[in-house]
């Protein structure tokens, strides 16, 4: 009796392919970065430009750079202690979960924080100030916001992130640290605080 396993009009069984984050030329892992860009907002906004490249070491539109955000950081510090308005630092981390224990390199890195950057734009007022300061590292300078104001945003964004990190089966995981200022904390003391709860 033939088997049917054999038969040439038989097509083979598929096997279930799972997500993996691979290197530049991983054609799957553009498309669901694609996706992420433009898929559902937790709130609606206003249409921002997309970034012109999701890959590679290229800048994330409406970012700023490091010394950008050092400068306001500076400006943002002057003003709150001069006028006692709040200001609130928030410090964004993520990993991507090593593959068959290899750790991720600089490429897939690279290839998440562009449309994490994009979300965090996405999801902060116009005066907000977002930089990448690190490979897998943002900061986010709220000016006028205090702790509770903070929180919403970081529930949107971590929202935003995670369903799609989900839905697309990437092994990422991301974590947010915030701190304000006060009568007793400078804004420069509220960065140094997050950055030592991230590496603590």
């Amino acid at each position: 009796m033939p088997d049917d396993r054999s038969h040439p009009d038989r097509p083979a069984p598929r096997r279930a392919r799972r997500f993996v984050v691979r290197d530049a030329e991983d054609h799957r892992t553009t498309e669901k970065i694609e996706e992420f860009l433009t898929g559902p907002r937790t709130r609606a906004r206003p249409q921002r430009a997309r970034p012109a490249d999701v890959g590679g070491s290229r800048p994330v539109a409406d970012l700023d750079t490091r010394t950008d955000f050092v400068a306001a950081v500076r400006r943002e510090t002057v003003r709150s202690a001069r006028y006692g308005h709040p200001a609130t630092i928030v410090a964004v981390e993520f990993a991507i979960a090593a593959a068959g224990g290899v750790p991720a390199d600089d490429r897939q890195i690279d290839r998440l924080a562009a449309p994490i950057g994009f979300t965090l734009r996405r999801e902060a007022r116009e005066t907000d100030r977002i930089a990448r300061v690190a490979p897998n590292r943002f900061h986010v300078l709220m000016p006028e916001t205090v702790s509770t104001d903070a929180a919403d945003y970081i529930e949107r964004a971590r929202n935003a992130c995670e369903i799609w990190f989900a839905g697309a089966g990437l092994p990422v995981g991301i974590r947010f640290e915030a701190a304000s200022s006060s009568p007793r904390q400078s804004l420069t003391a509220a960065l140094e605080a997050v950055e030592e709860r991230l590496t603590a």
